[in-house]
């Protein structure tokens, strides 16, 4: 049975092997204040270990997330004191999801602007609907970009689109997205998730640490080590 836990508008159930994080915030397109992000870099921290694949999905039709809460961010311009704090807690967020030892994938249906393409690219997997869009608005705000976030973006996409989505601040479409290698794969994010799902945790936790750090040396020993799993010995039986 699922289980629920629920900080402000975010829930994380437990189905199966399956943890889903969903936004929850119709009113505001799921946009972000400071006590959200927090929320959200507690609520990842509660994951079991012994989840195969985490799904950041939203629960609002046409909307992933709007980024950063203007209404709440707007007062930063006279706020000084507040500016590290509010950019502290999304880091927080973001680095907590980057850093989860299994696969995360993220189902983007409809807008993702601003710091939500950062949750976006904290992902080890990006699927997005076909009515999926993707901005990256700061330089028409007026304000900067979390540094850590463009060096994901441009190792992803390379220098050129990065400085394209950024220069411009022009919302492109998901076959864009995909086109430029934002996004990984047009479809359904909760039906990738559970093929993900169908396989041995242990197995995609030790693939996504070797793929995090290839040059690793204690992958080998890992690597060794994995041939005495048990569902290696029960999928191989019928050979021995």
């Amino acid at each position: 049975m699922a289980t629920r836990h629920v900080a402000v508008v975010i829930t994380l159930e437990r189905d199966g092997p399956i943890a889903r994080l969903t936004l929850n915030r119709p009113e505001r397109r799921n946009a972000m204040g400071m006590a959200h992000w927090r929320a959200l870099a507690d609520m990842v921290g509660t994951i079991g270990d012994d989840v195969a694949v985490v799904l950041l999905q939203s629960a609002v039709p046409g909307t992933f997330s709007a980024g950063a809460d203007l209404s709440e961010i707007a007062s930063l311009a006279e706020d000084v004191e507040a500016r590290a704090p509010f950019r502290l807690a999304l880091r927080a967020a973001v680095d907590a999801i980057a850093a989860l030892p299994m696969p995360v994938v993220a189902a983007i249906d409809g807008g993702c602007h601003g710091a939500g393409v950062a949750l976006a690219l904290a992902v080890d997997l990006r699927v997005a609907g076909p009515g999926a869009s993707f901005a990256l608005p700061p330089a028409r705000l007026g304000i900067g970009y979390p540094a850590e976030d463009l060096g994901l973006l441009q190792r992803l996409i390379g220098p050129g689109q990065a400085a394209r989505l950024l220069y411009t601040a022009t919302p492109i479409d998901a076959a864009e997205a995909h086109r430029i290698g934002l996004v990984d794969v047009i479809g359904d994010g909760a039906a990738v998730a559970a093929t993900i799902a169908d396989n041995d945790p242990a197995a995609l936790g030790t693939l996504k640490a070797m793929l995090r750090d290839p040059a690793d040396p204690a992958h080998g020993r890992a690597f060794e080590d994995s041939f005495g799993s048990a569902r290696f010995r029960a999928g191989t039986q019928r050979y021995r």
